[in-house]
């Protein structure tokens, strides 16, 4: 069972907050998931208002967080103790993904394979200002329906569209995508896609769908035989 460490805020209203953890973790868990939410645990004998507990709460939270295969940071407020476990995740290579809607369920990054979803970490450090014009990009999770979710259906091919270049001068975001495997077609905003993936991601792609490396061949032979007539 994967272990999915749940990052929400735990001061200002303390009670509330340990509230929503308990239910984070009720819901993660109807998933399949085994959640892991250090306010629940560790609150039990560490103070939060005294400077000292609070210090070995911390502590004690990255120690479990290690041992996690995903972090999710639930909600849109980062508090300061949350912004401290996303940086020890991004230091230590563990998954990390942010949940608007942490109530939710249809909004979690729960693949429908055991590939894990692509996100953010997956992409080219500032890939998401570049022209996206014949590229392969990553579509963001939330952009697919729950039956759908899985990192197969996030990796695309940009075929055209005003929304390539991303420079905000075009009258309309509207990028258009073809899928390597499936050759379905779609237009999406430019802001529903992550980034261009690195060279690992798509190697991790083309191993765990082996169709992707016939599927991106006839695409770009497709290409070359379109310029040549």
């Amino acid at each position: 069972m994967k272990m999915v460490y749940l990052a929400s805020p735990l001061r200002g209203d303390y009670d509330r907050n340990i509230k929503n953890a308990v239910e984070y973790s009720r819901l993660v868990s109807e998933c399949g998931l085994l959640p892991l939410a250090p306010h629940i645990i560790f609150s039990q004998w560490c103070n939060d208002t005294i400077p000292e507990q609070r210090e070995q709460g911390l502590k004690l939270g990255l120690s479990l967080l290690e041992k996690c295969d995903e972090m999710w940071v639930m909600g849109r407020k980062i508090s300061q103790g949350m912004q401290g476990e996303v940086d020890f995740a991004g230091e230590h290579g563990i998954r990390t993904y942010f949940v608007s809607y942490p109530t939710l369920k249809e909004y979690y990054p729960v693949s429908t394979d055991e590939v894990p979803l692509l996100n953010g970490q997956d992409c080219r450090e500032g890939s998401r200002e570049e022209n996206y014009m014949d590229r392969l990009v990553v579509l963001r999770l939330e952009s697919l329906k729950p039956e759908y979710r899985n990192a197969r259906n996030q990796l695309w091919i940009v075929t055209h569209g005003p929304g390539c270049e991303g420079k905000g001068g075009s009258f309309s975001d509207t990028v258009h995508l073809y899928h390597p495997i499936d050759k379905d077609h779609m237009a999406v905003s430019r802001t529903e896609l992550l980034g261009i993936p690195r060279e690992e991601t798509v190697e991790m792609l083309k191993n765990a769908y082996p169709e992707f490396v016939n599927g991106i061949a006839e695409y770009r032979q497709e290409e070359e035989e379109e310029l040549c007539r």
